[in-house]
């Protein structure tokens, strides 16, 4: 049977209670330099085991290194101090019980946020090479957009439409659809008349017939 995320909060806030009774009532029955020393030592042995698995794994498998060596190190603390509260019967129990409640109610007074997806190395490094991909497309894309003439805007029409023609990726279709609107603009803010000629003529894949001088309409300087 599946719990509902309310269930597991306050699951989850409740052993954080019952974890941080036993890490107080551990340091109560090591004293405040025995607990610190057994903190830094534990942290010292785990942390670097778990930079080692992150490094070593595509799939992220926690948060963070230094997450899981504190979480490691508290959770040894916990141990004898929850043996100590057991020791007390009732009123450890009772003390136990309180803080779990205590940080239940904690809980639901803070409001929830959406857990945070984790990616792989592999996914990182995809996503990386498609922004710097698509940099690159828009870098092409706004070298279309400097004082090209309208004869070679024209063979750069009459290029893509064999480019959609052959087939093209998702990712180049985009970029060639981008190209082909700049051209686009570029042939009505030129030669207008031109232009919607080439519209009405069914928009054939050489514009040049319609758009140079030969078409009859000069273009309008850029």
């Amino acid at each position: 049977m599946r719990l509902s995320p309310a269930a597991r909060r306050a699951g989850v806030a409740a052993g954080l209670g019952v974890g941080t009774a036993g890490a107080l009532a551990g340091v109560l029955l090591l004293g405040p330099l025995a607990a610190a020393v057994l903190l830094a030592v534990v942290f010292a042995l785990v942390w670097p085991l778990a930079m080692v698995v992150r490094h070593v794994t595509d799939e992220a498998p926690y948060g963070s290194a230094v997450k899981v060596a504190g979480t490691a190190a508290i959770g040894v603390l916990c141990l004898p101090g929850l043996v100590r509260l057991l020791a007390w019967g009732a009123i450890g129990v009772v003390v136990a019980l309180a803080l779990a409640g205590l940080f239940v109610l904690i809980d639901f007074a803070v409001p929830s946020r959406e857990p945070r997806r984790r990616t792989s190395r592999q996914q990182r490094r995809l996503k990386e090479l498609s922004e710097i991909q698509v940099a690159e497309d828009e870098r092409l894309i706004a070298s279309l957009q400097c004082p090209l003439s309208i004869e070679e805007l024209c063979g750069v029409w009459s290029e893509t439409a064999t480019q959609l023609a052959q087939g093209t990726g998702l990712r180049d279709r985009q970029a060639v659809a981008e190209v082909r609107r700049i051209c686009l603009d570029e042939f009505e803010r030129r030669n207008p008349a031109g232009f919607h000629r080439w519209l009405e003529a069914g928009a054939p894949a050489n514009p040049s017939h319609y758009l140079l001088p030969a078409g009859g309409d000069g273009p309008t300087p850029a």
